[in-house]
């Protein structure tokens, strides 16, 4: 057989360059790649925050619900401003799932109310691996008003483990994950 002239292939100090300038760019891209997915998850979990306000104040805002004893709780925590912050996961497995906690989970396709024991981590993306990243609510100083925050969140991204319970007019300077 007679050997083509030019047809050599690759030599073992071409392929180890195409390799390096390869490492080189997965390395200076990883950081960007990290830092978008953090975004996202940030972003996902604000979206999960604002689902669920909406789905309470639909639950605040029906009279069938308002109506059923049980639902009275965990309703009056959202428009009285001595609420403060408090955890939805808060209230046990009878008020959860009251009237009020089953038309919330109708629309959200879950309930909020019985997130405890590590089960939000099914639905929230950018706490930290600790199990107290759950989601708490925020009444204002009027009762008028209230914010879904995730506690234990880090808006930035930077997954940092922050606790602090801001008041709802403090959550704008505050790191938490919220929707007012």
């Amino acid at each position: 057989m007679n050997k083509l002239k030019g047809d050599t292939g690759f030599s073992l100090v071409e392929l180890i360059i195409v390799i390096a300038i390869m490492a080189i760019l997965v390395g200076v891209m990883a950081p960007q790649l990290i830092k978008y997915m953090e975004r996202s998850a940030v972003s996902a979990d604000a979206q999960t925050c604002d689902n669920v306000k909406r789905a309470i104040e639909v639950a605040l805002n029906d009279p069938e619900v308002l109506a059923d004893p049980d639902s009275g709780p965990i309703a009056g925590d959202f428009t009285d401003p001595s609420s403060g912050n408090f955890r939805l996961d808060s209230y046990g497995d009878s008020l959860a799932h009251s009237a009020f906690g089953n038309a919330v989970e109708e629309i959200l396709g879950w309930n909020p109310f019985t997130m405890s024991g590590g089960h939000h981590k099914k639905y929230l993306r950018s706490h930290p691996a600790s199990e107290e990243g759950i989601l708490c609510a925020v009444v204002d100083s009027t009762g008028s008003h209230f914010a879904i925050t995730i506690a234990h969140s880090d808006k930035t991204g930077k997954k940092r483990d922050i606790n602090t319970n801001p008041s709802y007019d403090g959550l704008e300077a505050s790191d938490q994950i919220y929707s007012k």
